[in-house]
């Protein structure tokens, strides 16, 4: 940071490239970063003591007995969990208790995102998991790799992964961090979205449109109807036992849980709540937020997007930075109504006439999140013509954005930073 002819100079990074920019002197309110947290010292042993001390269920070992088919769901190339070293010290510990590698099988549970390569797919198990068990995708656009499995309590249709569903143990592998639906990731989530077809991904989407504003103001916390229901379709589907990680602001892992679904989860979400969720004394008038790790593509930026508009007062500007380097994703409905209004989509979603029901939950969300703000977005993978396909502002620079931002707030404008905005939650006062 350095201060020159009465700005204070900053940066925010766009992919792998920095972009620095200025503000006025007296104009930053806040500036957030995730809290630091030190990485373990031995990414191996954390995992093991993880496997040796379960929270809320026995050790794995003690649960499973030869013959059982055994199916593994582990996150995909989206998500920064160590899966070559958790995979192996599970595999190792199955064969342990008299599992054959020829009897696990891994699926990558790739939720609606798109199918990955068998390239892919070594680099994200290791080559070494590879050869000893069978890995594959969960095709979730082919119907007849899925089971209906009837409804929840609660009316959500479940149709899951016939191949996870129909094995005799079944084991969730993933990460922790704030999420913009369910409060957290991991625990649950690794079955739905995971493995579920797109008819239980888009009913719970749905719930957006019913209770909004709850589950987009309690993400971050447990006090969250999508999460309950997350784990209801997890519980009806058999997940049995959980890995989950929980990792600092540079990707080291800080911590490994393992046990129970809700248990084991709840404790890596208390932790990961100490380093991403940030209370913040006001809103402002211009927020300026890095997207990454969550910028990939605007199906990802979502989490960011919906994390920026807690902080701005109504009326303000968002200042949006995200590489994008796979552009809008695999659901052009995104870009395709993108300039219809929040309260227009909500309808169609309501009265059942949008065919992609995720995309248009997610649409939601970026909706909710630019509607009554001016929303400039600074992107290299997105043209201009994509850009304003959502009704996003096209700039180059943020210092573009923020000179523009300033001729309509003026320069005694209150401005908030936030870093690492993939992950960081802001918590303003109106939501504690």
């Amino acid at each position: 940071m350095a201060i020159t002819m009465g700005r204070t100079r900053f940066s925010v990074f766009c992919g792998d490239e920095e972009d620095q920019f200025e503000i006025p002197e007296r104009g930053l309110a806040w500036e957030l970063w995730p809290e630091e947290a030190a990485m373990v010292e031995d990414e191996e042993a954390a995992v093991m003591e993880a496997l040796s001390r379960p929270i809320g269920s026995e050790k794995l070992g003690e649960m499973v007995s030869p013959e059982m088919k055994v199916v593994i769901l582990v996150d995909d190339f989206t998500r920064p969990t160590p899966r070559r070293t958790i995979l192996r010290l599970l595999l190792d510990e199955l064969n342990d208790a008299g599992i054959n590698d020829d009897d696990i099988t891994v699926i990558i549970a790739l939720g609606a995102h798109r199918y990955m390569t068998e390239e892919e797919i070594i680099d994200c198990v290791g080559k070494e998991n590879h050869s000893r068990v069978k890995v594959i995708n969960h095709e979730w656009m082919e119907d007849e790799n899925l089971i209906d499995l009837g409804e929840t309590e609660n009316g959500t249709p479940i149709k899951v992964n016939r191949i996870a569903y129909n094995s005799d143990f079944l084991i969730g592998v993933g990460s922790i961090v704030p999420h913009c639906f369910a409060g957290f990731s991991g625990g649950g989530k690794i079955v739905q979205p995971g493995i579920t077809g797109p008819v239980t991904t888009a009913a719970m989407h749905f719930l957006i449109c019913q209770d909004d504003e709850k589950i987009l103001s309690f993400a971050g916390t447990t006090q969250n109807k999508a999460l309950d229901e997350i784990r209801a379709v997890a519980r009806e589907v058999g997940l049995r036992f959980l890995v989950n990680v929980v990792f600092n602001s540079r990707k080291e892992l800080v911590q490994v849980v393992a046990g129970d679904m809700v248990a084991a989860h709840n404790a890596g979400m208390a932790r990961s709540k100490e380093i991403f969720v940030k209370e913040i004394d006001e809103k402002v008038d211009i927020v300026i937020m890095e997207a990454r790790p969550a910028d990939a593509d605007m199906w990802q930026a979502t989490k960011p997007f919906s994390y920026a508009r807690r902080t701005i007062r109504e009326g303000g500007s968002l200042i949006f930075v995200s590489a994008a380097p796979d552009g809008i994703g695999n659901h052009p409905f995104i870009s395709e109504k993108g300039t219809s209004s929040y309260g227009e989509i909500k309808d169609m979603m309501l009265c059942d006439q949008v065919e992609d029901r995720v995309a248009g939950a997610i649409l939601l969300v970026i909706r909710k999140s630019t509607q009554d703000v001016d929303t400039y977005m600074v992107s290299k993978g997105l043209t201009p013509e994509e850009k304003a396909s959502m009704d996003l502002i096209h700039v180059e620079t943020v210092q573009e954005a923020i000179d523009r931002a300033l001729e309509k707030h003026g320069e005694e404008a209150r401005i908030g930073i936030i870093h690492h905005g993939g992950d960081v939650l802001p918590v303003p006062p109106d939501m504690r």
